[in-house]
């Protein structure tokens, strides 16, 4: 299945500045800090617009080698091969290209080294027990992870 096309651009958590943008792109700008995400928001779709859910109909996750709007690769190797995406991030390279829809624009003011744990670690431990647990305010509750 798609889960074992190679070669492959793995990683999935990471933070940067935006270099370029396409030409339709009015959400991020040059400069600007992003943290790249694997679960779209395309902000359109009925599920990106409820509290509860963080699964894009439009843009459904997915492990494809591919960006999920067209299909295509964006990288190729330095014989003209192709380079397969890994869930729509790509993060283990010095350069990725990302759709506009799995990107987080975040103030240029937080650290880096801060800002780089939002992508997946927080997201997944802290949103999980405050939005899919509900947990209350005064309880109590350990966040493991693997």
């Amino acid at each position: 299945g798609p889960t074992a096309v190679f070669p492959r651009i793995f990683g999935h958590e990471a933070v940067g500045v935006v270099e370029s943008v396409g030409d339709h792109v009015k959400e991020v700008k040059e400069g600007d800090t992003v943290i790249p995400v694997f679960l779209p928001n395309c902000g359109e779709c009925r599920k990106c617009g409820i509290k509860k859910s963080n699964f894009c109909s439009k843009f459904p996750f997915s492990v494809t080698p591919t960006m999920a709007r067209d299909g295509s690769s964006r990288f190729k190797d330095m014989n003209g091969e192709t380079l397969h995406h890994f869930c729509f991030v790509s993060s283990f390279s010095e350069y990725t290209v990302v759709d506009v829809t799995q990107v987080v624009k975040v103030d240029p003011r937080m650290p880096i080294n801060k800002a780089c744990l939002l992508s997946c670690g927080i997201s997944t431990g802290v949103g999980s027990a405050w939005k899919v647990a509900d947990v209350e305010e005064g309880s109590t509750v350990a966040i493991f992870g693997l």
